[in-house]
């Protein structure tokens, strides 16, 4: 079994055993916010070309019912990584001087979110679809004519200063999926921290697969 699916199985795991929990109360109002952020490892097919990297996001949650343990979450984040060896050598097989290389996902998604108790804490699973930005770039250092600016002296001057350039790039956007469980820590005044990991997969011709695994704030 690939990596990406015993992901999404321990994921699934986790929803049907919240499924089969008894329900506790929701300490926030009906409109929660959050921000999160952490390492990003790749899998499947997409860790032969990206390197595990990081992710920053932000978004809401929706309880209208403040004792049902259902509720809607929307996510906004950015995923950022860098090419692997293997990815730069195709690249250079292709006659091209790439010596660096970068790739990018902005994701929006939305989720549905089961919360349950756990003695003081409370878990919580997550189920959802999103739109998926994805951006690959490999580029190679070359010398161009610039300005060096002295941080002692104050003063610039004329030079020939290193930059990257652009040899191939591809972006699109795609429809995919998520799954994922997390931890929440209640504070005071309905707030808490929360780590959380959530598999992504992204629909193409080579789908893209990434697991954030996040420490946020929810207020």
């Amino acid at each position: 079994m690939s990596t990406s699916r015993k992901l999404l199985a321990c994921a699934a795991a986790a929803l049907s055993a919240a499924a089969l929990s008894p329900a506790a109360p929701a300490a926030e109002g009906p409109v929660s916010w959050l921000v999160n952020g952490g390492y990003t490892p790749t899998v499947g097919m997409t860790s032969d070309y990206l390197q595990g990297g990081w992710t920053i996001g932000g978004g809401l949650v929706l309880q209208p019912e403040s004792s049902s343990p259902f509720a809607l979450q929307f996510d906004l984040s950015y995923s950022s990584f860098n090419a692997t060896n293997k990815f730069i050598q195709l690249g250079q097989s292709q006659n091209f001087h790439i010596d660096d290389g970068r790739g990018d996902v902005w994701a929006l998604t939305v989720d549905g979110k089961y919360t349950m108790p756990i003695e003081g804490l409370r878990g919580y699973g997550l189920l959802g679809i999103g739109a998926y930005h994805r951006y690959v770039e490999l580029t190679e250092t070359a010398l161009g004519g610039g300005y060096i600016c002295d941080p002692w002296w104050g003063y610039c001057y004329p030079g020939v200063i290193a930059g990257d350039v652009v040899v191939a790039s591809k972006s699109n956007t795609k429809v995919g999926g998520n799954i994922g469980i997390g931890v929440e820590f209640p504070l005071q005044y309905g707030s808490s921290w929360f780590i959380e990991a959530r598999y992504h997969w992204v629909d193409g011709d080579k789908p893209t697969e990434f697991v954030p695994i996040q420490i946020g704030y929810k207020f």
